[in-house]
């Protein structure tokens, strides 16, 4: 019978518990996503639900073009 070791453990790198309680103060740019972005993805997302609502409320009118 072949005997065991000890378990190797499971997190390869030190684990700090002052980055779990408290944030970094400095928070570093690359990690912080920009403004033009969040705006741009804002009017993404405005324009989806504005279409959707646009379709549901003149379905009825685009069915008689569509079936010509």
């Amino acid at each position: 019978m072949q005997e065991e070791g000890p378990c190797p453990p499971l997190i390869s790198r030190p684990l700090r518990l002052s980055r779990i309680f408290r944030p970094d103060e400095a928070q570093h740019l690359e990690e912080q996503i920009p403004f033009r972005r969040k705006v741009a993805w804002g009017l993404v997302w405005v324009g989806i639900v504005v279409g959707i609502a646009l379709y549901f409320i003149y379905a009825r009118l685009l069915t008689p073009l569509l079936a010509s």
